[in-house]
């Protein structure tokens, strides 16, 4: 490969994404919880990335006490840095969470630019935890999108 042509290939927007989506019952429900980590595939320098906690009943949204939202990002490299847009809590030096809690509804959703560093950067990890609470009862559902 050329040298112009590596400078197309990392400068191109992505064309996909890498994504992982994990569900979980609702206990008396019927409702299903789903979490969802979704960054981009291609990236020079930053990355966009978006988490999301889902619930619904059927394919109709089902409003709950509580939905809740935990997206944690993770530079993964030989020492690796990040940081992210909106800024969220520092974890580690590697990485950051940003957690988002709504009520009375049937979403949250956290999305950002992730701008990894450092010596070698090989990809990013983007993990969302997602949770619902409803009427004394609560679930979980994790998902995680490597690369």
């Amino acid at each position: 490969m050329t040298a112009s042509g590596a400078l197309i290939l990392t400068g191109a927007a992505p064309t996909s994404a890498i994504s992982d989506n994990a569900t979980a019952k609702l206990p008396g429900t019927r409702a299903v919880v789903t979490a969802s980590a979704w960054h981009c595939n291609v990236y020079a320098d930053k990355c966009s990335f978006k988490t999301s906690t889902k619930v619904r009943k059927g394919k109709n949204p089902f409003k709950v006490s509580k939905v809740s939202n935990v997206a944690t990002v993770k530079a993964n490299g030989w020492q690796a840095t990040l940081s992210l847009s909106p800024s969220g809590t520092r974890v580690s030096e590697n990485t950051r969470s940003i957690s988002w809690t709504n009520t009375n509804t049937w979403i949250s959703d956290i999305s950002g630019v992730a701008d990894p560093g450092g010596s070698v950067n090989t990809s990013i990890t983007t993990c969302s935890d997602g949770g619902a609470f409803k009427s004394g009862t609560k679930v979980f559902a994790s998902a995680c999108a490597n690369g």
